[in-house]
């Protein structure tokens, strides 16, 4: 478990940050994305293409470490 949470905080410092935000925003403190359009003062479009953004990105840089 503890390598597991190594890679994915590896993988994290490798998104631009504005992906890591909105992740942080979701995952971590639980806003909706509608929330957090709200937050950031941004279109819920753009909420949504960074989540799926970014869990694609570690999905890609994951998929070798974590089985």
């Amino acid at each position: 478990m503890a390598e597991r949470a190594h890679y994915v905080r590896q993988a994290c410092t490798m998104l631009p940050a504005e992906q890591l935000k909105v992740l942080q925003l979701v995952y971590f403190d639980g806003y909706s994305q509608s929330e957090i359009a709200g937050h950031l003062q941004i279109p819920l479009g753009t909420v949504k293409t960074r989540t799926r953004q970014a869990i694609k990105r570690l999905h890609a840089f994951l998929e070798n470490y974590i089985a």
